[in-house]
């Protein structure tokens, strides 16, 4: 009995043997192992773990796709799509500058099928330490600002770039500027410039890397004279000359549609009234609403000069006098009898020092008078601080031009 039952085991083996045998035979006939080749995007992982290793890398010329053969059942593989498998490189694994290539891993999130080949199975790349320095931004204003307006200051924010690139870039840069044009800006304004990069021997360098954007400040000015606002009038015969203000000129900003209209500022005003002497006061600008005084200070000091009235006397000779209006044909002859005028002038010394009777311009008006003898008030060209003492008269004789009769 338990000869039989061990040669049935026998049997039994064999037969099972044959029948995965034949299984197999009849499973590869009609479901054969077959490979097929899949593009796969490469997927690059922790980049930013490279910076924190302080490392870069200087080629990134990774390719985009790996083609991935991949082993499987027939009717497997038509199931497969590219999206079931992944291809990447892990960054993190980089520990070392030396380090020049990573392993492509090859991921199939379906069961059942094995990677024959994955081309190309290394990705080479080149490394370098990230090194960081800071740079101050060097401002260079170009143009000219507009007549009467003064640049007052230019600045930057940042007023330093922090780079951080490769040892060799960082190296190699000399200087960072940006340029800025001030020939319309009449107020203060803030502007985006980018930065120009430049190498240690003044090349400008072209790096993505190196693209650096800061916001210039511009502050500009107006400069306008100060006046100085005088009311009253001094004592008898005393006379108020020269207004003197210090500092004699504001610089102003504000709105530019303001700005432009302004052409002064004035001070408060200063009383001399009765004043037998000089003045000098310090007193307060009086400022525009919305404008504001730059490096300016808000109180000036005004002098006005208070001195006692001076008389010069002048003789002007019958022929210095000019005669104005005359005829135009010539029908009539105008005579000055040859007698001295003699007249006074008052004002400020100052002023009666720098007139002569040839800034007089001495003169009589004829207009509309006819034949015999004529008075006509003397008229002289005089500066605003001085007057005549009194109205002079002149004597004109008019006479008939009998020479034009005769011709």
């Amino acid at each position: 009995m338990s000869e039989l039952f061990k040669k049935d085991i026998g049997i039994k083996v064999i037969s099972l043997f044959f029948a995965v045998v034949l299984w197999f035979f009849v499973l590869d006939s009609s479901n054969p192992v077959i490979s097929h080749d899949f593009n796969i995007p490469l997927k690059i992982e922790n980049e930013d773990s490279l910076k924190e290793n302080g490392f870069v890398i200087v080629n990134k010329n990774f390719p985009r796709n790996i083609s991935v053969n991949v082993k499987g059942r027939q009717n497997k593989i038509s199931t497969l799509d590219a999206n079931d498998i992944e291809a990447k490189i892990d960054l993190e694994k980089i520990d070392d500058v030396n380090t020049k290539s990573l392993h492509v891993d090859v991921y199939i999130h379906k069961e059942g099928f094995s990677v024959e080949s994955i081309t190309p199975g290394v990705v080479n790349f080149e490394l370098e330490k990230v090194e960081k320095n800071s740079f101050p931004v060097n401002i260079v204003v170009e143009g000219k600002p507009k007549e009467n307006y003064k640049l007052i200051e230019v600045s930057s924010s940042p007023e330093t770039i922090f780079v951080e690139a490769t040892d060799s870039v960082v190296n190699s840069i000399g200087e960072i500027r940006a340029y800025v044009d001030v020939s319309n800006v009449t107020s203060e304004m803030v502007i985006q410039k980018e930065c120009v990069v430049y190498d240690v021997n003044g090349e400008v360098l072209q790096d993505e890397e190196l693209i650096f954007n800061v916001n210039i400040t511009i502050e500009m000015a107006k400069e306008v004279p100060i006046v100085p606002v005088v009311k009253g009038k001094p004592a008898k015969n005393y006379i108020d000359g020269v207004h003197k203000v210090s500092p004699n000129k504001a610089l102003i900003t504000g709105p530019p549609d303001v700005i432009e209209w302004i052409d002064n500022v004035k001070t408060q005003e200063i009383d001399i009234e009765n004043a037998n002497q000089s003045v000098t006061k310090t007193v307060e600008l009086n400022i525009p609403e919305g404008v504001r005084l730059v490096e300016t200070p808000e109180n000036v000091y005004v002098d006005v000069i208070i001195e006692k009235i001076a008389v010069r006397e002048f003789t002007i000779k019958s022929w210095d006098i000019a005669i104005e209006k005359a005829v135009i044909d010539d029908s009539l002859v105008y005579e000055i009898p040859g007698t001295d005028i003699n007249i006074s002038i008052e004002g400020r010394k100052e002023e009666l020092d720098r007139i002569s009777v040839d800034s007089l311009k001495p003169s009589i008006d004829v207009e509309g008078l006819k034949e015999g003898r004529h008075k006509r008030t003397l008229k002289v060209v005089l500066p605003r601080t001085v007057d005549l003492l009194e109205d002079y008269e002149v004597e004109v004789v008019i006479k008939k031009n009998e020479d034009l009769d005769e011709s």
